[in-house]
């Protein structure tokens, strides 16, 4: 958050950097979907949709032939199970996404002027600085909370009916995903530093991006998502080298 400030406030329009990080008028002809862009993410959307319905619709035959073969071993059985799990995720991980996605459209977090609008700390002295990110994360952080009441061993609040595991899965080898890491590293402060840095420059991360290019903006589709598949590479090729 602090460089996503810093850099948002450096790239101001009073700011001499601003004319080599921000683009101005001149640039909108390039900026909004055309016919052929618009295609492109229409086309890059309906691919992600087919590949993702196949999972939808493919029986669990492991699970059926568990119920066949009732001397298969517990660790068998286990394997099965985490399978099933995996299948009965999707439909929650879709649901979720959806939410997500109109959440960020009515929220209006998919226009990067939004977060201009809110790390740029000059706009203090015109007047101008916009707290609306500032309600997203609030929602966002009582959703969340609220979630972490039904999770057992996590709850802040009393709860005597608290999951041990997601409803939709299997209590057998189900169990919530709750990062327990604890440990700030170099690799953590460097990591959230580049993406401060490069939030407060582009005004974007991902999920307003992937948006985006699904929309057909063509500094979506041609200059931000290859960025961050080149940046992305190199980070897991640090990762790779650091053993």
């Amino acid at each position: 958050m602090l460089t996503g400030i810093l850099s948002a406030t450096a790239c101001s329009p009073t700011c001499p950097l601003s004319p080599y990080l921000r683009g101005d008028m001149s640039d909108a002809q390039f900026i909004y979907p055309t016919e052929r862009t618009s295609l492109i993410g229409a086309v890059i959307t309906a691919i992600s949709v087919g590949v993702a319905i196949p999972a939808f619709l493919r029986p669990n035959r492991r699970e059926n032939a568990a119920s066949e073969n009732s001397t298969e071993s517990k660790e068998e059985t286990m394997t099965q199970d985490r399978l099933s799990n995996n299948m009965r995720k999707l439909g929650p991980a879709s649901l979720s996404a959806s939410v997500f996605s109109i959440g960020l459209a009515i929220s209006q977090m998919v226009k990067s002027f939004k977060i201009y609008g809110f790390l740029d700390f000059k706009r203090f002295s015109r007047g101008t600085w916009d707290p609306t990110l500032v309600c997203v994360m609030g929602g966002g952080f009582l959703m969340s909370w609220i979630g972490y009441q039904f999770v057992a061993g996590h709850t802040t609040v009393k709860n005597s009916n608290a999951l041990s595991c997601p409803l939709a899965m299997k209590k057998s080898v189900g169990k919530f995903n709750v990062p327990t890491n604890k440990i700030i590293d170099a690799n953590l402060i460097f990591g959230e530093a580049i993406f401060g840095l490069g939030w407060g420059i582009g005004g974007l991360c991902p999920g307003p991006a992937l948006f985006l290019a699904g929309a057909g903006f063509p500094h979506l589709l041609f200059r931000w998502w290859p960025s961050f598949f080149v940046g992305s590479w190199l980070a897991q090729k640090i990762k790779d080298r650091q053993g």
